[in-house]
């Protein structure tokens, strides 16, 4: 019985042996997955309006850290303009535009009331296309404007925004048909003594 069997097995798998090979297709090649796509860039997204019955609690003198805000906004103010040097490669502008944001945002963190870090970070937004940042931060130049201590910076600095006694600044240039900055430059201007005052229009 066990021969039999063995014989069975024997012939069947030489029959198997000597049958006719089907040969199959080669499976298909495996390909590589696709690159994922890079998602677009998004752009920044836009400040909200300052709500003006929402104004911040002031800060005391002694929750200020003016030394600290003063040397960040002189980082701030230099790394901008590593940012709007034509001669600078691209990578290194947008670096230094990054960077110069980031110093002046700590600035004002440590002193709300720096008005250097304040006008230069207006600048970096009208150049970044944040319009309504920039304009809250010029809303904040403005209100600073009656504190004493800061009345002689804040014109300063609305003289080179509005073209008083200099050039106008090239950072502001795309706000200029902007209705909210043109509303803005009415109410730098109410208070201006100078006949001129029109913000270059």
């Amino acid at each position: 019985m066990k021969r039999a069997l063995l014989l069975a097995v024997g012939l069947s798998l030489f029959g198997a042996c000597n049958a006719k090979q089907v040969i199959t297709a080669a499976p298909p090649p495996l390909r590589p997955e696709a690159e994922p796509t890079a998602a677009k860039p998004t752009a920044a997204k836009d400040c909200d309006p300052i709500d003006d019955s929402k104004a911040p609690a002031a800060f005391r003198f002694e929750q200020r850290s003016i030394n600290e805000a003063g040397h960040m906004a002189d980082d701030g103010v230099s790394l901008l303009a590593d940012g709007t040097n034509t001669a600078n490669p691209a990578k290194t502008r947008e670096d230094a535009m990054t960077r110069a944001v980031t110093q002046l945002i700590g600035a004002l963190a440590a002193d709300p009331y720096n008005v250097k870090a304040t006008y230069a970070l207006a600048s970096v937004y009208a150049r970044i296309q944040r319009p309504q940042c920039s304009i809250n931060l010029l809303t904040r130049l403005i209100q600073m404007r009656s504190h004493r201590s800061k009345q002689g910076e804040v014109e300063a600095a609305l003289d080179h925004l509005l073209g008083r006694k200099q050039a106008l600044d090239p950072a502001f240039a795309e706000l200029h048909t902007d209705a909210r900055f043109r509303k803005l430059i009415q109410t730098m201007c109410a208070e201006s003594s100078d006949p001129s005052c029109t913000g270059g229009h």
